[in-house]
Protein backbone atom coordinates (compact mmCIF):
# COMPACT_ATOMS: atom_id res chain seq x y z
CA UNK A 1 0.00 0.00 0.00
CA UNK A 2 1.42 3.39 -0.93
CA UNK A 3 1.96 5.65 2.04
CA UNK A 4 2.36 8.90 0.13
CA UNK A 5 -0.17 10.66 -2.04
CA UNK A 6 0.93 10.70 -5.65
CA UNK A 7 0.67 14.05 -7.36
CA UNK A 8 -2.67 14.60 -9.06
CA UNK A 9 -0.79 16.03 -12.01
CA UNK A 10 1.00 12.71 -12.53
CA UNK A 11 -2.17 10.62 -12.16
CA UNK A 12 -4.06 12.87 -14.56
CA UNK A 13 -1.29 12.50 -17.13
CA UNK A 14 -1.45 8.72 -16.72
CA UNK A 15 -5.20 8.85 -17.25
CA UNK A 16 -4.85 10.90 -20.42
CA UNK A 17 -2.28 8.48 -21.80
CA UNK A 18 -4.56 5.52 -21.03
CA UNK A 19 -7.71 7.04 -22.43
CA UNK A 20 -6.06 8.42 -25.56
CA UNK A 21 -6.09 4.84 -26.85
CA UNK A 22 -9.44 3.85 -25.36
CA UNK A 23 -11.54 4.84 -28.35
CA UNK A 24 -11.14 2.42 -31.19
CA UNK A 25 -13.81 4.01 -33.35
CA UNK A 26 -14.35 7.57 -34.45
CA UNK A 27 -11.99 10.52 -34.11
CA UNK A 28 -9.13 10.23 -31.63
CA UNK A 29 -9.62 12.35 -28.53
CA UNK A 30 -6.95 14.95 -27.94
CA UNK A 31 -5.61 15.95 -24.51
CA UNK A 32 -7.65 18.57 -22.66
CA UNK A 33 -6.37 22.00 -23.70
CA UNK A 34 -5.81 24.60 -21.03
CA UNK A 35 -6.56 28.07 -22.45
CA UNK A 36 -7.81 30.78 -20.19
CA UNK A 37 -11.35 29.78 -19.18
CA UNK A 38 -14.37 31.80 -20.22
CA UNK A 39 -16.73 31.70 -17.26
CA UNK A 40 -20.38 32.00 -18.12
CA UNK A 41 -22.48 33.71 -15.47
CA UNK A 42 -23.79 30.92 -13.42
CA UNK A 43 -31.17 24.71 -13.66
CA UNK A 44 -37.19 16.98 -9.77
CA UNK A 45 -39.97 15.53 -10.89
CA UNK A 46 -43.48 16.54 -9.86
CA UNK A 47 -45.71 14.17 -11.73
CA UNK A 48 -48.89 15.82 -12.91
CA UNK A 49 -50.19 12.71 -14.56
CA UNK A 50 -49.63 9.01 -14.05
CA UNK A 51 -46.19 7.91 -15.22
CA UNK A 52 -45.68 4.41 -16.49
CA UNK A 53 -42.13 3.16 -16.27
CA UNK A 54 -41.10 -0.46 -16.08
CA UNK A 55 -37.81 -1.96 -14.89
CA UNK A 56 -35.75 -3.70 -17.54
CA UNK A 57 -34.24 -7.10 -16.82
CA UNK A 58 -30.56 -7.03 -17.74
CA UNK A 59 -28.31 -10.10 -17.73
CA UNK A 60 -25.50 -10.33 -15.23
CA UNK A 61 -22.09 -9.57 -16.69
CA UNK A 62 -18.94 -10.83 -14.97
CA UNK A 63 -15.79 -9.68 -16.74
CA UNK A 64 -12.12 -10.19 -15.94
CA UNK A 65 -9.99 -7.48 -17.58
CA UNK A 66 -6.53 -8.52 -18.74
CA UNK A 67 -4.88 -5.72 -16.79
CA UNK A 68 -6.31 -4.24 -13.64
CA UNK A 69 -5.00 -3.35 -10.24
CA UNK A 70 -5.17 -0.79 -7.48
CA UNK A 71 -2.80 1.89 -6.34
CA UNK A 72 -3.89 3.05 -2.91
CA UNK A 73 -3.08 6.59 -1.85
CA UNK A 74 -3.29 7.33 1.87
CA UNK A 75 -3.50 10.65 3.65
CA UNK A 76 -4.49 11.00 7.33
CA UNK A 77 -6.14 14.34 6.55
CA UNK A 78 -8.47 12.89 3.90
CA UNK A 79 -11.50 12.36 6.13
CA UNK A 80 -13.59 15.01 4.36
CA UNK A 81 -12.58 14.05 0.82
CA UNK A 82 -15.38 13.60 -1.69
CA UNK A 83 -15.37 11.57 -4.92
CA UNK A 84 -13.80 13.15 -7.98
CA UNK A 85 -14.82 12.37 -11.55
CA UNK A 86 -12.76 13.32 -14.59
CA UNK A 87 -14.62 12.57 -17.82
CA UNK A 88 -13.66 12.66 -21.49
CA UNK A 89 -16.67 12.18 -23.76
CA UNK A 90 -17.22 12.32 -27.48
CA UNK A 91 -20.76 12.51 -28.87
CA UNK A 92 -21.47 11.53 -32.45
CA UNK A 93 -24.50 13.76 -32.77
CA UNK A 94 -25.94 12.17 -35.90
CA UNK A 95 -25.88 8.71 -34.31
CA UNK A 96 -26.62 9.96 -30.74
CA UNK A 97 -23.79 7.72 -29.58
CA UNK A 98 -21.16 8.53 -26.96
CA UNK A 99 -17.71 7.13 -26.23
CA UNK A 100 -16.71 7.94 -22.66
CA UNK A 101 -13.58 7.55 -20.57
CA UNK A 102 -14.05 8.26 -16.88
CA UNK A 103 -11.49 8.48 -14.10
CA UNK A 104 -12.83 8.10 -10.56
CA UNK A 105 -11.01 8.91 -7.34
CA UNK A 106 -12.71 7.60 -4.22
CA UNK A 107 -11.58 8.11 -0.61
CA UNK A 108 -12.70 5.87 2.22
CA UNK A 109 -14.05 8.40 4.72
CA UNK A 110 -15.51 5.75 7.00
CA UNK A 111 -13.69 4.23 9.96
CA UNK A 112 -13.62 0.71 8.50
CA UNK A 113 -11.59 -0.90 5.72
CA UNK A 114 -13.44 -1.52 2.45
CA UNK A 115 -13.03 -4.75 0.52
CA UNK A 116 -15.58 -3.95 -2.19
CA UNK A 117 -16.52 -0.83 -4.09
CA UNK A 118 -19.93 -0.41 -5.75
CA UNK A 119 -20.93 1.94 -8.55
CA UNK A 120 -24.48 2.71 -9.60
CA UNK A 121 -24.89 2.86 -13.38
CA UNK A 122 -28.26 4.49 -14.01
CA UNK A 123 -28.12 4.16 -17.85
CA UNK A 124 -27.95 0.36 -17.51
CA UNK A 125 -31.51 0.35 -16.14
CA UNK A 126 -32.71 0.17 -19.75
CA UNK A 127 -31.39 -2.43 -22.14
CA UNK A 128 -29.27 -1.33 -25.07
CA UNK A 129 -28.04 2.03 -23.72
CA UNK A 130 -24.90 1.28 -21.70
CA UNK A 131 -21.96 -0.88 -22.81
CA UNK A 132 -18.98 -1.19 -20.47
CA UNK A 133 -15.74 -1.56 -22.45
CA UNK A 134 -13.10 -1.67 -19.73
CA UNK A 135 -12.42 -1.11 -16.05
CA UNK A 136 -8.80 -0.68 -14.99
CA UNK A 137 -6.85 0.32 -11.92
CA UNK A 138 -3.48 1.98 -12.24
CA UNK A 139 -1.03 -0.94 -12.24
CA UNK A 140 -1.03 -4.53 -13.48
CA UNK A 141 -2.93 -6.86 -11.13
CA UNK A 142 -6.11 -8.53 -12.38
CA UNK A 143 -9.51 -7.90 -10.80
CA UNK A 144 -13.02 -9.15 -11.45
CA UNK A 145 -16.09 -7.00 -11.55
CA UNK A 146 -19.76 -7.79 -11.86
CA UNK A 147 -22.39 -5.67 -13.59
CA UNK A 148 -26.00 -6.62 -12.86
CA UNK A 149 -28.61 -4.05 -13.80
CA UNK A 150 -27.56 -0.73 -12.31
CA UNK A 151 -25.13 -2.25 -9.79
CA UNK A 152 -21.45 -2.58 -10.66
CA UNK A 153 -19.50 -4.40 -7.93
CA UNK A 154 -15.71 -4.22 -7.78
CA UNK A 155 -13.92 -6.54 -5.33
CA UNK A 156 -10.73 -4.76 -4.29
CA UNK A 157 -7.38 -6.60 -4.52
CA UNK A 158 -6.48 -5.24 -1.10
CA UNK A 159 -8.52 -3.48 1.57
CA UNK A 160 -9.03 0.24 1.19
CA UNK A 161 -8.19 1.51 4.66
CA UNK A 162 -9.76 4.64 6.21
CA UNK A 163 -8.37 7.88 4.72
CA UNK A 164 -6.97 5.99 1.71
CA UNK A 165 -7.95 6.79 -1.86
CA UNK A 166 -8.35 4.59 -4.91
CA UNK A 167 -8.16 5.72 -8.54
CA UNK A 168 -9.55 3.70 -11.41
CA UNK A 169 -10.71 4.19 -15.00
CA UNK A 170 -13.75 3.08 -16.95
CA UNK A 171 -14.43 3.29 -20.65
CA UNK A 172 -17.94 2.74 -21.92
CA UNK A 173 -20.30 3.52 -24.77
CA UNK A 174 -23.77 5.01 -24.58
CA UNK A 175 -26.31 4.71 -27.35
CA UNK A 176 -29.02 7.16 -26.41
CA UNK A 177 -32.66 6.20 -26.88
CA UNK A 178 -35.17 8.44 -28.61
CA UNK A 179 -37.46 10.22 -26.16
CA UNK A 180 -40.41 7.88 -25.86
CA UNK A 181 -43.16 10.44 -26.36
CA UNK A 182 -46.40 8.93 -25.07
CA UNK A 183 -44.70 5.67 -24.13
CA UNK A 184 -43.64 3.98 -20.94
CA UNK A 185 -40.26 5.77 -20.85
CA UNK A 186 -41.52 9.25 -21.78
CA UNK A 187 -40.69 10.72 -18.39
CA UNK A 188 -37.11 9.47 -18.65
CA UNK A 189 -36.45 11.80 -21.57
CA UNK A 190 -33.76 13.49 -19.51
CA UNK A 191 -31.53 10.71 -20.92
CA UNK A 192 -32.43 10.59 -24.60
CA UNK A 193 -32.98 12.67 -27.70
CA UNK A 194 -35.64 14.26 -29.88
CA UNK A 195 -35.16 15.68 -33.37
CA UNK A 196 -33.84 18.91 -31.83
CA UNK A 197 -32.54 18.08 -28.36
CA UNK A 198 -30.13 15.61 -26.73
CA UNK A 199 -30.28 15.27 -22.94
CA UNK A 200 -27.63 13.75 -20.69
CA UNK A 201 -29.13 13.39 -17.24
CA UNK A 202 -27.79 10.74 -14.83
CA UNK A 203 -25.58 9.45 -17.63
CA UNK A 204 -22.40 8.78 -15.67
CA UNK A 205 -21.58 5.90 -13.29
CA UNK A 206 -21.21 7.12 -9.70
CA UNK A 207 -19.89 5.52 -6.52
CA UNK A 208 -22.83 4.31 -4.45
CA UNK A 209 -23.58 5.67 -0.99
CA UNK A 210 -22.55 3.30 1.78
CA UNK A 211 -24.91 3.01 4.77
CA UNK A 212 -23.39 0.97 7.56
CA UNK A 213 -21.96 -2.10 5.85
CA UNK A 214 -24.28 -1.87 2.86
CA UNK A 215 -23.71 -0.16 -0.48
CA UNK A 216 -27.09 1.23 -1.56
CA UNK A 217 -28.32 0.24 -5.03
CA UNK A 218 -32.09 0.46 -5.04
CA UNK A 219 -34.24 -1.68 -7.29
CA UNK A 220 -35.87 0.32 -10.04
CA UNK A 221 -39.64 0.68 -9.87
CA UNK A 222 -42.10 2.67 -12.00
CA UNK A 223 -43.14 4.54 -8.84
CA UNK A 224 -41.11 7.63 -7.95
CA UNK A 225 -37.33 7.96 -8.02
CA UNK A 226 -34.74 5.70 -6.45
CA UNK A 227 -31.55 7.77 -6.53
CA UNK A 228 -29.24 8.25 -3.56
CA UNK A 229 -26.22 10.38 -4.37
CA UNK A 230 -23.21 11.80 -2.57
CA UNK A 231 -21.73 15.12 -3.56
CA UNK A 232 -18.66 15.05 -5.79
CA UNK A 233 -16.37 17.18 -7.95
CA UNK A 234 -16.76 16.96 -11.73
CA UNK A 235 -14.46 17.87 -14.63
CA UNK A 236 -15.41 17.05 -18.21
CA UNK A 237 -13.89 17.42 -21.64
CA UNK A 238 -16.80 17.13 -24.08
CA UNK A 239 -16.55 16.88 -27.86
CA UNK A 240 -19.31 16.73 -30.48
CA UNK A 241 -18.80 15.40 -34.00
CA UNK A 242 -21.03 15.04 -37.05
CA UNK A 243 -23.34 17.83 -35.90
CA UNK A 244 -25.03 20.93 -37.34
CA UNK A 245 -23.48 24.28 -36.51
CA UNK A 246 -26.64 25.44 -34.71
CA UNK A 247 -25.96 23.39 -31.57
CA UNK A 248 -25.81 25.05 -28.18
CA UNK A 249 -24.89 23.45 -24.86
CA UNK A 250 -26.98 24.17 -21.77
CA UNK A 251 -24.78 23.11 -18.86
CA UNK A 252 -24.23 24.19 -15.26
CA UNK A 253 -21.01 25.34 -13.64
CA UNK A 254 -18.00 26.62 -15.57
CA UNK A 255 -18.36 26.26 -19.34
CA UNK A 256 -15.23 26.87 -21.42
CA UNK A 257 -15.62 26.64 -25.19
CA UNK A 258 -12.31 25.34 -26.53
CA UNK A 259 -13.39 25.19 -30.17
CA UNK A 260 -16.56 24.99 -32.25
CA UNK A 261 -16.89 21.33 -31.25
CA UNK A 262 -15.19 21.04 -27.86
CA UNK A 263 -15.92 22.26 -24.33
CA UNK A 264 -14.35 21.96 -20.90
CA UNK A 265 -16.96 21.77 -18.15
CA UNK A 266 -16.61 21.69 -14.38
CA UNK A 267 -18.72 21.85 -11.24
CA UNK A 268 -17.81 21.16 -7.61
CA UNK A 269 -19.62 19.89 -4.52
CA UNK A 270 -22.76 18.73 -6.32
CA UNK A 271 -24.60 15.42 -6.69
CA UNK A 272 -24.52 14.98 -10.45
CA UNK A 273 -23.36 16.57 -13.67
CA UNK A 274 -26.08 16.76 -16.31
CA UNK A 275 -26.48 18.82 -19.47
CA UNK A 276 -28.55 19.35 -22.58
CA UNK A 277 -27.59 19.97 -26.20
CA UNK A 278 -30.10 21.66 -28.47
CA UNK A 279 -30.40 22.86 -32.02
CA UNK A 280 -31.23 26.57 -32.20
CA UNK A 281 -31.69 27.06 -28.46
CA UNK A 282 -32.78 30.58 -27.60
CA UNK A 283 -31.04 31.92 -24.49
CA UNK A 284 -32.52 34.44 -22.09
CA UNK A 285 -30.78 35.32 -18.85
CA UNK A 286 -31.20 37.58 -15.85
CA UNK A 287 -29.25 38.10 -12.64
CA UNK A 288 -30.82 37.94 -9.19
CA UNK A 289 -30.11 40.56 -6.54
CA UNK A 290 -27.54 38.11 -5.11
CA UNK A 291 -25.82 38.03 -8.52
CA UNK A 292 -26.84 34.51 -9.49
CA UNK A 293 -27.22 34.28 -13.27
CA UNK A 294 -30.46 32.52 -14.18
CA UNK A 295 -30.45 31.24 -17.76
CA UNK A 296 -33.28 29.67 -19.73
CA UNK A 297 -32.84 27.71 -22.95
CA UNK A 298 -35.97 27.30 -25.07
CA UNK A 299 -37.11 26.75 -28.63
CA UNK A 300 -39.13 29.01 -30.91
CA UNK A 301 -42.36 27.27 -29.94
CA UNK A 302 -42.08 28.87 -26.50
CA UNK A 303 -43.37 32.00 -28.25
CA UNK A 304 -47.13 31.45 -28.42
CA UNK A 305 -50.11 33.42 -29.65
CA UNK A 306 -52.58 34.93 -27.21
CA UNK A 307 -55.61 37.20 -27.35
CA UNK A 308 -53.35 40.22 -26.99
CA UNK A 309 -50.72 39.07 -29.47
CA UNK A 310 -47.65 36.88 -29.11
CA UNK A 311 -46.28 35.90 -25.71
CA UNK A 312 -42.75 34.75 -24.95
CA UNK A 313 -43.36 32.12 -22.31
CA UNK A 314 -39.61 31.79 -21.82
CA UNK A 315 -39.49 35.37 -20.54
CA UNK A 316 -42.33 34.56 -18.15
CA UNK A 317 -40.57 31.42 -16.90
CA UNK A 318 -37.32 33.34 -16.47
CA UNK A 319 -39.02 36.00 -14.36
CA UNK A 320 -40.69 33.28 -12.29
CA UNK A 321 -37.37 31.50 -11.80
CA UNK A 322 -35.59 34.66 -10.66
CA UNK A 323 -38.32 35.49 -8.15
CA UNK A 324 -38.46 31.98 -6.74
CA UNK A 325 -34.70 31.64 -6.42
CA UNK A 326 -34.49 34.95 -4.54
CA UNK A 327 -37.35 33.93 -2.25
CA UNK A 328 -35.84 30.55 -1.46
CA UNK A 329 -32.47 32.15 -0.75
CA UNK A 330 -34.16 34.40 1.81
CA UNK A 331 -35.86 31.42 3.46
CA UNK A 332 -33.51 28.46 3.05
CA UNK A 333 -30.11 30.08 2.65
CA UNK A 334 -27.85 31.13 -0.20
CA UNK A 335 -27.90 29.26 -3.49
CA UNK A 336 -24.37 27.81 -3.60
CA UNK A 337 -23.65 28.14 -7.34
CA UNK A 338 -23.08 31.13 -9.61
CA UNK A 339 -25.50 29.95 -12.27
CA UNK A 340 -28.90 28.27 -12.51
CA UNK A 341 -29.87 26.76 -15.86
CA UNK A 342 -33.43 25.97 -16.97
CA UNK A 343 -34.16 24.00 -20.14
CA UNK A 344 -37.36 23.49 -22.09
CA UNK A 345 -37.55 19.71 -22.23
CA UNK A 346 -38.97 17.66 -25.07
CA UNK A 347 -40.32 15.22 -22.49
CA UNK A 348 -43.26 15.57 -20.09
CA UNK A 349 -43.23 17.24 -16.69
CA UNK A 350 -39.96 18.32 -15.07
CA UNK A 351 -36.74 16.96 -13.64
CA UNK A 352 -34.09 18.34 -11.31
CA UNK A 353 -30.32 18.03 -11.38
CA UNK A 354 -27.55 20.01 -9.73
CA UNK A 355 -27.50 23.50 -11.22
CA UNK A 356 -29.87 22.61 -14.07
CA UNK A 357 -33.58 21.79 -14.29
CA UNK A 358 -35.87 20.67 -17.10
CA UNK A 359 -39.45 21.86 -17.50
CA UNK A 360 -41.67 20.15 -20.07
CA UNK A 361 -42.33 22.00 -23.31
CA UNK A 362 -46.06 21.31 -22.98
CA UNK A 363 -46.14 23.76 -20.07
CA UNK A 364 -44.52 26.53 -22.13
CA UNK A 365 -46.91 25.99 -25.03
CA UNK A 366 -49.91 25.82 -22.67
CA UNK A 367 -49.27 28.92 -20.57
CA UNK A 368 -52.44 30.88 -19.90
CA UNK A 369 -51.34 32.93 -16.88
CA UNK A 370 -49.99 32.50 -13.37
CA UNK A 371 -52.51 29.72 -12.70
CA UNK A 372 -50.61 27.20 -14.78
CA UNK A 373 -48.25 24.28 -14.51
CA UNK A 374 -45.44 26.36 -16.04
CA UNK A 375 -45.49 28.45 -12.87
CA UNK A 376 -45.74 25.54 -10.44
CA UNK A 377 -43.34 23.10 -12.07
CA UNK A 378 -40.72 25.82 -12.60
CA UNK A 379 -40.65 26.89 -8.95
CA UNK A 380 -40.89 23.27 -7.77
CA UNK A 381 -37.82 22.23 -9.76
CA UNK A 382 -35.89 25.26 -8.54
CA UNK A 383 -36.78 24.40 -4.93
CA UNK A 384 -35.06 21.05 -5.53
CA UNK A 385 -31.78 22.96 -5.72
CA UNK A 386 -32.11 22.98 -1.93
CA UNK A 387 -34.19 19.81 -1.39
CA UNK A 388 -32.14 17.34 -3.45
CA UNK A 389 -28.99 19.05 -4.69
CA UNK A 390 -27.92 20.87 -1.53
CA UNK A 391 -29.54 18.57 1.05
CA UNK A 392 -29.62 14.97 -0.10
CA UNK A 393 -31.95 12.17 0.94
CA UNK A 394 -32.80 8.61 0.00
CA UNK A 395 -35.41 9.19 -2.70
CA UNK A 396 -36.63 5.59 -2.56
CA UNK A 397 -36.95 5.17 1.20
CA UNK A 398 -37.63 8.76 2.34
CA UNK A 399 -39.03 10.48 -0.77
CA UNK A 400 -41.04 13.04 1.21
CA UNK A 401 -37.84 14.73 2.41
CA UNK A 402 -37.34 16.28 -1.02
CA UNK A 403 -40.72 16.03 -2.75
CA UNK A 404 -42.95 17.35 0.04
CA UNK A 405 -40.56 20.22 0.75
CA UNK A 406 -40.31 21.13 -2.94
CA UNK A 407 -44.09 20.97 -3.37
CA UNK A 408 -44.69 23.09 -0.28
CA UNK A 409 -42.22 25.59 -1.73
CA UNK A 410 -44.72 26.07 -4.57
CA UNK A 411 -47.28 27.26 -2.03
CA UNK A 412 -44.72 29.51 -0.35
CA UNK A 413 -44.03 31.12 -3.75
CA UNK A 414 -47.73 31.66 -4.50
CA UNK A 415 -48.32 32.98 -0.99
CA UNK A 416 -45.50 35.53 -1.38
CA UNK A 417 -46.09 36.84 -4.89
CA UNK A 418 -49.75 36.01 -5.61
CA UNK A 419 -51.52 35.93 -2.22
CA UNK A 420 -54.97 36.11 -3.78
CA UNK A 421 -54.28 32.76 -5.48
CA UNK A 422 -53.51 30.68 -2.38
CA UNK A 423 -57.00 29.16 -2.33
CA UNK A 424 -56.62 28.30 -6.02
CA UNK A 425 -53.32 26.54 -5.29
CA UNK A 426 -54.78 24.38 -2.51
CA UNK A 427 -57.79 23.43 -4.62
CA UNK A 428 -55.88 22.87 -7.87
CA UNK A 429 -52.84 21.14 -6.45
CA UNK A 430 -54.16 19.28 -3.40
CA UNK A 431 -57.79 19.26 -2.30
CA UNK A 432 -59.49 18.20 -5.53
CA UNK A 433 -57.41 15.01 -5.54
CA UNK A 434 -58.56 13.94 -2.04
CA UNK A 435 -55.10 12.70 -1.03
CA UNK A 436 -54.67 9.81 1.38
CA UNK A 437 -51.77 7.75 2.70
CA UNK A 438 -48.83 7.99 5.08
CA UNK A 439 -46.23 10.62 4.29
CA UNK A 440 -43.32 8.47 5.52
CA UNK A 441 -43.95 5.64 3.04
CA UNK A 442 -41.32 4.28 0.66
CA UNK A 443 -41.76 4.21 -3.09
CA UNK A 444 -42.10 0.43 -2.88
CA UNK A 445 -45.35 0.60 -0.90
CA UNK A 446 -47.47 1.89 -3.79
CA UNK A 447 -49.00 0.16 -6.78
CA UNK A 448 -50.03 3.34 -8.64
CA UNK A 449 -48.35 6.67 -9.18
CA UNK A 450 -51.52 8.47 -8.16
CA UNK A 451 -51.45 6.90 -4.71
CA UNK A 452 -47.74 7.70 -4.38
CA UNK A 453 -48.20 11.34 -5.35
CA UNK A 454 -51.18 11.75 -3.07
CA UNK A 455 -49.35 10.41 -0.03
CA UNK A 456 -45.83 11.79 -0.53
CA UNK A 457 -46.38 15.10 -2.32
CA UNK A 458 -49.87 16.14 -1.30
CA UNK A 459 -50.30 14.70 2.17
CA UNK A 460 -46.72 15.84 2.62
CA UNK A 461 -47.62 19.49 2.04
CA UNK A 462 -50.65 19.16 4.30
CA UNK A 463 -48.34 17.88 7.05
CA UNK A 464 -45.83 20.70 6.52
CA UNK A 465 -48.60 23.29 6.57
CA UNK A 466 -49.95 21.90 9.84
CA UNK A 467 -46.45 21.86 11.31
CA UNK A 468 -46.16 25.51 10.36
CA UNK A 469 -49.37 26.21 12.26
CA UNK A 470 -48.06 24.24 15.26
CA UNK A 471 -44.78 26.16 15.40
CA UNK A 472 -45.53 29.58 13.93
CA UNK A 473 -43.84 31.10 10.89
CA UNK A 474 -40.61 32.21 12.57
CA UNK A 475 -39.88 28.83 14.13
CA UNK A 476 -41.04 26.85 11.09
CA UNK A 477 -38.95 28.70 8.51
CA UNK A 478 -36.04 28.95 10.93
CA UNK A 479 -36.22 25.16 11.19
CA UNK A 480 -36.09 24.73 7.40
CA UNK A 481 -33.19 27.17 7.21
CA UNK A 482 -31.24 25.19 9.84
CA UNK A 483 -32.05 21.94 8.06
CA UNK A 484 -30.68 23.34 4.78
CA UNK A 485 -27.51 24.55 6.51
CA UNK A 486 -26.99 21.36 8.51
CA UNK A 487 -27.70 19.09 5.56
CA UNK A 488 -25.56 20.90 3.01
CA UNK A 489 -23.45 18.28 1.26
CA UNK A 490 -24.97 15.48 3.34
CA UNK A 491 -27.48 12.70 2.77
CA UNK A 492 -30.02 13.34 5.51
CA UNK A 493 -32.56 11.08 7.18
CA UNK A 494 -35.93 11.98 8.76
CA UNK A 495 -34.29 11.71 12.19
CA UNK A 496 -31.89 14.44 11.13
CA UNK A 497 -34.82 16.60 10.08
CA UNK A 498 -36.76 16.15 13.31
CA UNK A 499 -33.69 16.40 15.54
CA UNK A 500 -33.46 20.13 14.81
CA UNK A 501 -36.60 20.72 16.89
CA UNK A 502 -36.41 21.13 20.64
CA UNK A 503 -38.18 18.63 22.93
CA UNK A 504 -40.88 21.22 23.54
CA UNK A 505 -41.35 21.77 19.79
CA UNK A 506 -41.51 18.04 19.20
CA UNK A 507 -44.25 17.81 21.81
CA UNK A 508 -46.12 20.64 20.10
CA UNK A 509 -46.02 18.78 16.79
CA UNK A 510 -46.93 15.33 18.13
CA UNK A 511 -50.59 15.41 17.09
CA UNK A 512 -49.63 16.45 13.56
CA UNK A 513 -47.02 13.70 13.29
CA UNK A 514 -49.53 11.15 14.54
CA UNK A 515 -51.99 12.29 11.88
CA UNK A 516 -49.61 11.91 8.92
CA UNK A 517 -46.84 9.46 9.83
CA UNK A 518 -46.72 5.72 10.35
CA UNK A 519 -43.88 6.31 12.80
CA UNK A 520 -44.71 9.55 14.62
CA UNK A 521 -42.44 8.97 17.62
CA UNK A 522 -39.17 10.75 17.01
CA UNK A 523 -35.86 9.93 18.63
CA UNK A 524 -34.28 13.20 19.74
CA UNK A 525 -30.66 13.19 18.64
CA UNK A 526 -27.76 15.19 19.98
CA UNK A 527 -26.57 15.80 16.41
CA UNK A 528 -28.40 15.37 13.09
CA UNK A 529 -28.15 11.99 11.40
CA UNK A 530 -26.65 11.45 7.97
CA UNK A 531 -25.55 8.36 6.12
CA UNK A 532 -22.09 7.04 6.95
CA UNK A 533 -20.51 7.68 3.58
CA UNK A 534 -21.20 11.41 3.79
CA UNK A 535 -20.45 12.00 7.48
CA UNK A 536 -17.22 13.32 8.85
CA UNK A 537 -15.62 10.54 10.94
Amino acid sequence: MASMRISRVISSLIFLLLTACAFTQGAELTPIPTPSPVILPQGTPVPTRAREMHPIETPDQTITPTEAAATLLCDPTAGNAIPEYIVRAELNYAKRALQVAQEITYTNVSNKPLNTLVLNVKPNAQAGIFSLQSLNFIDGQSVEYKLAGQRLEIPLPEALEPDCSLEFNLTFNLRLPPIDVGGIHAYQGYLGYSDRQTNLGQWLPVVAVKQGDIWISHDETPIGEQELLDIANWKLNFRITDAPDTLRIAAPGTVEKVSDSEWNLSLSNVRDYSLSIGENYRLLQQATTSNVSVEIYTFDDAIISSNTGSMDTAAYALNTAVKSLSLYESLYGAYPLQRLVMVQGDFPDGMEFSGIVFVGGEYFRGLSGVESYLTLISVHEIAHQWWYSQVGNDQAIHPWLDEALATYSEFVFIEKFYPTLTDWWWDFRVNRLLPQGFVDSTVYEFTTRRAYINAIYLRGVLMLHDLRKDLGDDVFFGWLNRYAATGTGQVMSPDGFWSLLTPEQLERTLATRERYLKQPQIITLATPVCLEATCTP
